[in-house]
């Protein structure tokens, strides 16, 4: 076993023994994973040796599973194709683009954290743009891919851009339909007398806030630029006022579950203004 696969394997083992699964404010079981620079750092204090390089094998061989905001572009055979999700799985070969670019740069041990490669897609209108960029501290990545050697007249061209960013990652068991909840999360989930302790997060608080902050706020929930607000903006929100009020917040992930629930709605009731907008049929 080499030194990749050894931190690999030390890394799932340590992994194995975290507790991934939580409720959300209504008592209901989700694992919304954690994110990628906590995941990292959180290893390398457990004694994983370059842990960065551990995540990366683990996620290039389908062991761990990651979710985050992404956009694409590629052009092949003549065809623009491009696509942006928010929250979204990132498939496996993303991982093993990135890592093959990571290898093929030849920088120290091969791993490094960015390349001063510059590629040029014409087509995409992209320019001096990295061959990748491994930003696990911020929880980010970037590649970006030419055919060598060949025009964009030619059958075989391709190009291709790639970018992840606000990425959360955890084992690819929890996906099993059989995986047992966590004995506390049997607990959390379980319905609680009104005597009891009460929850850590003031969930109902926070909620009241952000319906003020729509109804009343200068801007209302929408971004600076005046662009429609995504989950991870909600969850935002939500982490000023908990910080504002308790002085710590949920974990992020637990608020971009929310900040989902949100928008969901919020598209919901788009859809529903809309219909009631169209002309009887």
């Amino acid at each position: 076993m080499d030194g990749y696969e050894a931190n690999a394997t030390a890394a799932l083992e340590a992994l194995g023994e975290w507790q991934w699964l939580r409720c959300d404010p209504d008592g209901v079981p989700f694992h919304p994973g954690k994110g990628l620079n906590w995941v990292v750092n959180r290893l390398a204090m457990e004694g994983v040796r370059r842990p960065q390089e551990a995540i990366l094998t683990l996620l290039c061989q389908g062991a761990l599973t990651a979710r985050g905001d992404c956009r694409w572009q590629k052009y092949q055979d003549f065809g623009h194709f491009q696509t942006e999700a928010e929250g979204d799985q990132i498939h496996t070969r993303h991982w093993q683009r990135l890592a093959k670019s990571i290898q093929a740069s030849n920088r120290g041990s091969g791993w490094g954290s960015s390349t001063e490669a510059q590629i040029q897609l014409t087509v995409l209108g992209l320019k001096d743009c990295p061959a990748y960029e491994w930003d696990y501290g911020s929880c980010r990545f970037t590649y970006a891919d030419v055919t060598d050697n060949l025009s964009p007249f030619d059958d075989d061209y391709m190009e291709e851009w790639f970018s992840a960013w606000e990425i959360e990652v955890w084992p690819r068991f929890l996906n099993h339909p059989d995986a047992e909840p966590e004995a506390d999360l049997l607990q959390l989930a379980a319905p609680k007398d009104q005597g009891g302790a009460p929850r850590k997060w003031d969930w109902d608080g926070a909620l009241v806030h952000l319906a003020a902050l729509a109804h009343f706020g200068t801007d209302g929930l929408l971004r600076s630029d005046g662009g429609q607000p995504n989950q991870s903006d909600i969850a935002r929100h939500l982490q000023g006022w908990f910080t504002d009020t308790a002085k710590d917040a949920p974990e992020f992930s637990q608020l971009r579950a929310y900040g989902k629930r949100f928008i969901m709605e919020l598209n919901a009731l788009k859809l529903k203004a809309a219909k009631n907008l169209e002309p009887p049929k």
